[in-house]
This record gives C-alpha cells, sequence and structure tokens, in this order.
C-alpha cells in the first residue's frame, strides 16, 4: 500500500461507522469448524426466541476457522490453506461460493473489515495482509508485511502473571500474529503478536506497513496477547486479552505510541492451575466486556464502568468444554465450544449476567461464528 492509498484509506475510515448497520431481527447464524471433525461451515436459521434450526452445510475442508460478516457476505479464514473463501447466502441461508483468494500468508486465523480492505493476521508466519474488497465482495491483491524484521525473539515460555501451577505455554516458539483491527477513528492500524508478547501499532497515513515503522508495547512476558477490542465509544482505548497469563490489558493509543494503564486477571481469585484465555467481545450496550476461558470453561463478565480501569465481575459456565470464541446476534450469544461439539445458547437481555437458556446446537469442532 502506498502512502496516498493509506491516506484515502484515513479518510473514508473516519466517516465509516465503527460497524455496519445490522437488519432489525438476526436471520442466519454460520459457524466455522476445524477438519477433520468438522466438516465445513454450519448454517443456522435464528428464531425469534434465539432457537436454531439447521440450514444446511456448505462444504470446506481447509478448516474454515474464522467467519466474518461484511456487507452480505461471509469471508472465511481457511487456516489449513492460506486463503480467504468469500460466500455469498441466498434467502435460505444456504452459502455459496464467490471466490478464493490467497490471504497473503500462512495460517491465516483472523479477519477483519474496514475502509474497504479485509485486514488479515497469520498465525503461521506472523504476516499480517490487507486484501481490498471490491463491490461484488471478491477479493483483490494481499500486500503483507511481518510482525517484527530482526529481533524476532519470542517471549518465555512461562508467563509472569500466570495463575499458580499454570502450564499455559502455548505459542511461544516464534512470532504468531493473531489478531488485527483498524481502530474505529481511522487512525491506527492494531495487531497482536502472541509469540513475542506485543501490541503493534501503525499509523494509516503512514508509507506501506513494515515491523520499523510500528509502535511496539510489550505487554507482561510470556502473557500471549491474542484478541482485543476498542471502547465503544472511546477509539483510543483497547482491551487485550491474553492467552496464556489469562489477563486483560488496558491500553491507550496515544500519537506518543501505545501505554498500559492496567492488567487484571480474568480468572477467579484463587484460581489455581492452566487456562488459555480466548476470545474477547463488547456486550450490548457497550458497557461491559464477555472474556472467554478455556480449561475453567466460563465466560468472565468486566465492568467497564470506569473504562480505564476495568472491574471482574463474576463468571459463568459455558456448559461445555473449550470455548474458542462466541457471536453475539443481538440479545442472544452462542459460545462455541470446541471440544465438546457443541454451541451453548445464552440470553443477553441483561448484559451484566447473561443466562444460559438450557439449549444447545450440535456442531463438531466448532471455531468461529458470525450472523448476517
Amino acid at each position: 500500500m502506498q502512502r496516498r492509498h493509506l491516506l484515502q484509506l484515513a479518510a473514508s475510515a473516519a466517516l465509516m461507522p465503527s460497524a455496519m448497520a445490522a437488519p432489525s431481527t438476526p436471520r442466519f447464524l454460520h459457524v466455522g469448524t476445524y477438519a477433520p471433525a468438522g466438516q465445513g461451515i454450519y448454517s443456522f436459521a435464528i428464531a425469534a426466541d434465539g432457537a436454531l434450526a439447521p440450514a444446511g452445510l456448505t462444504p470446506n475442508a481447509n478448516s474454515p476457522s474464522w467467519l466474518l460478516a461484511h456487507e452480505g457476505r461471509v469471508y472465511a479464514a481457511e487456516e489449513s490453506a492460506d486463503q480467504v473463501a468469500v460466500y455469498a447466502p441466498n434467502d435460505a441461508g444456504a452459502l455459496q461460493l464467490l471466490h478464493r483468494a490467497p490471504s497473503g500468508g500462512k495460517g491465516p486465523v483472523y479477519l477483519s473489515a474496514s475502509a474497504g480492505q479485509l485486514w488479515v493476521a497469520h498465525y503461521g508466519d506472523a504476516r499480517f495482509a490487507s486484501l481490498p474488497v471490491e463491490r461484488d465482495g471478491r477479493l483483490g491483491t494481499a500486500v503483507g508485511w511481518r510482525s517484527c524484521d530482526n529481533d524476532c525473539r519470542p517471549g518465555p515460555t512461562k508467563p509472569l502473571k500466570a495463575p499458580p501451577g499454570s502450564q499455559a505455554n502455548s505459542g511461544h516458539d516464534a512470532p504468531h500474529a493473531h489478531a488485527i483491527q483498524l481502530s474505529p477513528d481511522g487512525r491506527w492500524i492494531v495487531g497482536t503478536d502472541l509469540g513475542r508478547d506485543r501490541l503493534l501499532v501503525w499509523p494509516l497515513n503512514a508509507d506501506i506497513p513494515a515491523p520499523a515503522s510500528a509502535h511496539q508495547l510489550a505487554l507482561s512476558a510470556g502473557s500471549g496477547p491474542r484478541h482485543f477490542v476498542f471502547h465503544p465509544q472511546d477509539a483510543g482505548l483497547v482491551y487485550v486479552l491474553q492467552e496464556e497469563s489469562s489477563t486483560l490489558s488496558t491500553v491507550a493509543l496515544t500519537a506518543a505510541g501505545p501505554q498500559l494503564l492496567d492488567e487484571i486477571s480474568v480468572l477467579p481469585a484463587g484460581f489455581a492451575g492452566t487456562n488459555y484465555a480466548s476470545d474477547l467481545i463488547v456486550a450490548p450496550g457497550g458497557r461491559h466486556l464477555y472474556a472467554l476461558n478455556r480449561l475453567h470453561d466460563s465466560i468472565g463478565v468486566v465492568s467497564l464502568e470506569k473504562p480505564r480501569s476495568p472491574r471482574l465481575l463474576d463468571h459463568h459456565w459455558v456448559h461445555g468444554s473449550y470455548p474458542r470464541s462466541a457471536c453475539v446476534a443481538r440479545s442472544w450469544m452462542y459460545v462455541c465450544n470446541q471440544r465438546s461439539d457443541q454451541l451453548s445458547h445464552f440470553d443477553l437481555s441483561r448484559p451484566e449476567a447473561p443466562r444460559f437458556t438450557g439449549r444447545q446446537t450440535g456442531v463438531p469442532s466448532p471455531a468461529g461464528a458470525c450472523w448476517l
């Protein structure tokens, strides 16, 4: 991406809302899975009470593990094929393959979309990439860059702030890009490098993104920053969930670079043993966050009453094993329990207290979900 193109992206992003306007009632939920247990993307019609009815299976043997709904299309990161698949849904919820494109790296694990671009994080070779989104949803050629240049040493395998007795140590063998988003105000490209325990921030109006042009924030040693979200009303605040330490860091984005404000555990007081934090979601209303815990198998509810110093409120069992991600569709949340092969349904009519509805939907090795 040349400087002029990035300036155009910055201008268009500043005019865009942070999320696409959505229909008043969710219609279809699409769930990506890991092969070989999962056979592709499983689609469901969403009833008014949040119940799910099967709407078909779209075969895909490439582990479409992360799904993104954007402007009427479904984008799937094909983790084992280094591609992004683009699907067009029909009125019955079935998905038709529209296009496939190389993702710009190895092992794509995260997708976001804004300013006319699809942004991709690659776990396998620590590359970030952007792909132009054409009018019909097809993708142009990827432009990629690495998360590091000369000094790519990974962090320690034992997290400094892990619970007592924790054996969580995945991902610290090499750099691993894990998430990327454009800030809602159009000023920054933000990404995480789990292997090096870094939050990376590039000015959007700079030249081609490169390791040398990034502001880098070293988070707690061995923590493994994974997913992050922006504060719903303040694009200068970022909340970063760390996989190995099971902590949540609050970061301010400033002209001088990202600054760490706070770090709290997303596990109960007194917890001992191993946990891998996974996904981070802004609750309806924007006053709470949901942090998913694998092995503890819980949803940690975090209050944003004080945005610069969030507070952990409580936990809710996911009624399954190894919650990898979750999808919020208006007042419902569907948790992807990877090891127990099901979605657990939660009612979010009280965002501070997600309530298990008693419903579950069988899906083999669910990894990620989106709704249209």
